[in-house]
């Protein structure tokens, strides 16, 4: 067992964390509040490990940052439901899986905004080999007048290319770059949800 990875592990997630833009954080938190407020729907997704993140935050922000008396928020992680998930991998083109997944709910009505909360280490491909369902579903709720919130690693990606808002950690040195990058996207996903709930830290 080799355990001089854990210190490097820890010491690197804290460095990107120091690094993060807080002005992203806060523009995604303002762009989820106006889709609260006018109950507009809010979409994540994610693949692999991203994909729990997704689930996590679409929980949270259900759950979390609900509040008496005032709209809450409606919000799903599309990856949730596996049924019809693979459906739509085994009998279309499983590079539309998610932007089928999406269609019944986007537009949510007229003077609603709709976002996506994309989760993903690498943000997808430009050459559209990696990540292109995250990709597509980023194109077809743009499409539809829906804002993408892009939460990523590396360089971004094709989805940091594309987002509207874009969240990104900049690491890259593998083998410590993925599980560094999840873990503070679920930071990430916090914070936002902190923000959202209006709770005083001190």
């Amino acid at each position: 067992m080799n355990t001089s990875s854990i210190p490097f592990l820890r010491d690197r997630a804290a460095t990107a964390t120091r690094a993060l833009e807080e002005k992203e954080i806060v523009h995604a938190a303002t762009v989820l509040d106006e889709v609260r407020r006018t109950q507009g729907i809010v979409i994540a997704a994610g693949n692999g490990g991203s994909s729990s993140t997704a689930t996590h935050f679409a929980a949270d922000l259900v759950k979390f940052t609900r509040k008496p008396d005032a709209p809450h928020f409606r919000a799903l992680s599309l990856t949730d439901n596996i049924a019809c998930h693979t459906a739509w991998t085994n009998d279309d083109d499983p590079r539309l899986a998610l932007a089928r997944l999406a269609e019944p709910w986007l537009p949510s009505g007229p003077g609603r905004r709709d976002a996506a909360v994309l989760f993903s280490v690498h943000g997808g491909s430009r050459s559209g080999t990696v990540s292109n369902n995250l990709v597509e579903l980023a194109h077809y709720v743009q499409g539809r007048g829906g804002d993408v919130i892009a939460i990523t690693g590396f360089d971004g990606g094709a989805l940091g290319d594309l987002a509207d808002v874009h969240i990104n950690l900049p690491v890259s040195d593998e083998p410590i770059a993925t599980p560094a990058v999840e873990s503070i996207h679920l930071l990430i996903a916090h914070a936002l949800c902190l923000a959202l709930s209006d709770l005083e830290v001190e």
